[in-house]
């Protein structure tokens, strides 16, 4: 039942906050006993221990009362890197926080006996999600399929949570500026790279990120996890009321520009300048952002690496997007018998493999390779229906912050939602991000955004039933004191 937002906040019950500060401290002595095993056994460090288990009970009070700050905001930080920290099982690091960051929030919805509804585009992700599972039915790979269903699933389950739960607008802010702190780190230690000399050996000398176990991280997939915290930091920007505020984070801008200028990325490169030109055309502060795109641009002109790209394909061949347009054309090579319904879910590698030897390739592009493309990849998938689904997905994400008007404190938000959205929409030409977690983040944070803009409230739980009144075993009495007579 949608209900319209309570004036005052409603908090957990007490008897609900001594069970979770039960639970929580047990749950602290556990970790604590464990990191201590750990130390002992020798494969963690006694310092980084003792640094865990100081931190344990901020994290734990961060977590109970706001756990978009925090567990949150660690996932965040975690998304970027997320191929490069593999665990056991297949899992990585960011899943298991992405599940702990579920786990508090429904917690804490629960606990405040509130949530929200979510908007129009969950409807559609979620509409996308059922036809996805159903294509497993005639899927070429079974195995790959059934590998990326159950990614969306999990992606799909956190959005879930991230559009109904009850954020207060503090908390919601401070959420987004841990967003824009993350991606500054995340630039500094992509110019750190750079400095240090970790750089590959490929086209414009691009910035080289690997883990012990020999795992690279995708340059284009690094890059684009750079997209959504540019478009928060311009909102910062150009709509803080603060001058500090403003100033850092220009400069955070500015050092997640740098740092997507290192990974040499084409496809990053030209989704940010779209995210600058569609504040340029749409925001108030036109001559202010002008002035940005200057600054921007001459900072660019000191890390060449794209620029190099664009004049230089790396395949030799010219206009084939380092090759993807051979990928593009052997993957479409056989689309004619199966373009209603798609080859199913996962079975782009298989398709392609048996297309490969039909097409003429000018520069070989090896076999089983992924679409580089969220067109191709739908519709060679998922068929003409598919495509549609994926499409209006994106279409109704977009346009549904629409809701916001040009007269509300949040309007330069919506425009940071709206530029983001764009922008990883023309990226997602060059790169397959419909399974990738940063692209479902910014989806997701747009749904909560919509929350503090345009909320609507759902009400948790079931209704408590009307009790029949007991009749008052005294009789009534009228005005004058006598007693009342049944009618």
């Amino acid at each position: 039942m949608l209900l319209s937002p309570p004036a005052r906040r409603a908090g957990p019950r007490p008897g609900a906050i001594k069970i979770a500060a039960a639970l929580g401290g047990a749950l602290y002595l556990f970790v604590a006993f464990v990191v201590v095993i750990r130390v002992q056994s020798g494969i963690v460090p006694a310092y980084a221990a003792a640094a865990v288990i100081a931190a344990l009970p901020f994290c734990a009070y961060f977590a109970f009362r706001f756990p978009m700050i925090f567990p949150f905001s660690l996932y965040v930080a975690l998304v970027p890197f997320d191929s490069l920290l593999q665990v056991t099982g297949g899992a990585t690091v960011a899943r298991l926080v992405a599940g702990a960051t579920a786990a508090t929030m429904i917690l804490h919805a629960i606990l405040l006996r509130r949530a929200f509804a979510p908007h129009k585009a969950w409807y559609f992700w979620g509409g996308m999600l059922v036809y996805i599972a159903r294509s497993l039915l005639w899927t070429s790979d079974p195995t790959a399929g059934l590998e990326t269903t159950l990614s969306v699933l999990q992606l799909f389950l956190l959005m879930t949570v991230i559009a109904m739960y009850p954020a207060s607008k503090t908390e919601f802010r401070v959420a987004l500026g841990l967003l824009v702190a993350a991606g500054a780190a995340s630039g500094a230690y992509a110019v750190y790279l750079h400095l240090t000399g970790n750089v590959s050996s490929d086209s414009g000398a691009r910035v080289n990120i690997t883990a012990g176990h020999g795992i690279t991280l995708d340059f284009n997939y690094y890059a684009a996890s750079f997209i959504l915290p540019i478009a928060i930091a311009m909102f910062f920007t150009f709509y803080g009321r603060r001058g500090d505020v403003r100033l850092a984070s220009a400069a955070s801008a500015l050092l997640m520009l740098v740092g997507l200028l290192l990974t040499g990325s084409r496809g990053a490169f030209v989704a940010a300048i779209a995210i600058v030109v569609y504040f340029a055309f749409r925001s108030r502060y036109r001559a202010q952002v002008l002035g940005f795109m200057v600054v921007a641009g001459a900072v660019s002109a000191f890390f060449p690496s794209v620029y190099l790209r664009f004049a230089r394909d790396p395949t030799s061949q010219a206009a084939s997007a380092s090759g993807r347009t051979f990928i593009w054309e052997t993957g479409l090579h056989s689309l004619g018998d199966h373009w209603i319904f798609g080859g199913g879910i996962g079975s782009f590698g298989n398709i392609y493999d048996r297309n490969l030897l039909d097409v003429y390739q000018a520069s070989f592009q090896g076999w089983t390779r992924p679409s580089h493309n969220l067109l191709v990849g739908a519709i060679t998938e998922l068929g003409v229906i598919g495509l549609v689904a994926v499409l209006a997905a994106w279409f109704v994400s977009f346009r549904q912050l629409r809701v916001v008007p040009k007269t509300s404190e949040w309007y330069g938000l919506r425009l940071a939602f709206e530029g983001a959205i764009l922008a990883l929409f023309a990226m997602s030409l060059t790169i397959d991000p419909t399974y990738i977690k940063y692209m479902w983040l910014a989806h997701s944070l747009a749904l909560a955004f919509l929350n503090q803009a345009a909320p609507r409230q759902a009400r948790l739980g079931l209704r408590k039933r009307q009790r029949t009144p007991v009749p008052n075993t005294l009789p009534f009495r009228d005005v004058r004191g006598q007693p009342a007579r049944a009618e």
